[in-house]
């Protein structure tokens, strides 16, 4: 809940600037830009709430863990020293995975937060895709590029380009290559 006040409080001062230097001329592409933001804006409501969702789940399987090893320490001698070290393993990999479920929505919500300051500041869109003319089944990852927008650019799903590449995430880096599945 707390990354969502983070994510409105980051907002509302972008949308203020976007609405208050727009002229008569800009209002029709500044409606489309707003319409845009506010997509980005829900998507990344949707992927916090996911992650949240992820985090409770992992909060009980700690506790659940937790309670076991209490348990087991209240046998006392019937419990070994290896059923405690796998339970200890547990949780710690239980921890380890609720850090990078936090690090995953800072770090979405700064990338979200860039491209929407990013594209707006300049009022330029980003550039268009530009694939590799020595293989016309790659595509060379460009400055302000999401999967989302390789995807449409190229007319294939975001999961398609995710298997073709073996990509886990949707983080991409400027100059990466992406093979493009066939249509």
């Amino acid at each position: 809940m707390k990354y969502r006040g983070l994510l409105n409080f980051a907002i509302v001062p972008l949308l203020y600037v976007v609405t208050a230097t727009s002229t008569p001329a800009q209002d029709q592409s500044t409606a489309q830009q707003l319409s845009i933001l506010d997509e980005r804006v829900s998507k990344l409501r949707a992927d916090v709430d996911a992650l949240q969702f992820n985090q409770q789940q992992i909060q009980q399987d700690i506790k659940q863990i937790q309670g076991q090893m209490d348990e087991v320490h209240r046998t006392g001698p019937s419990a070994s020293a290896n059923d405690l070290a796998a339970l200890e393993s547990k949780v710690k990999a239980l921890d380890a995975a609720r850090e990078a479920d936090k690090k995953a929505i800072i770090d979405q919500l700064a990338k979200e937060l860039a491209k929407m300051s990013g594209g707006h500041a300049g009022n330029s869109p980003p550039p268009p895709p530009s694939t590799d003319s020595a293989n016309p089944g790659e595509h060379v990852v460009q400055k302000g590029e999401t999967l989302t927008s390789i995807a449409k650019a190229a007319g294939v799903t975001i999961a398609d380009l995710r298997k073709a590449n073996n990509l886990t995430s949707d983080s991409l880096k400027v100059g990466q290559k992406l093979v493009i599945p066939t249509k």
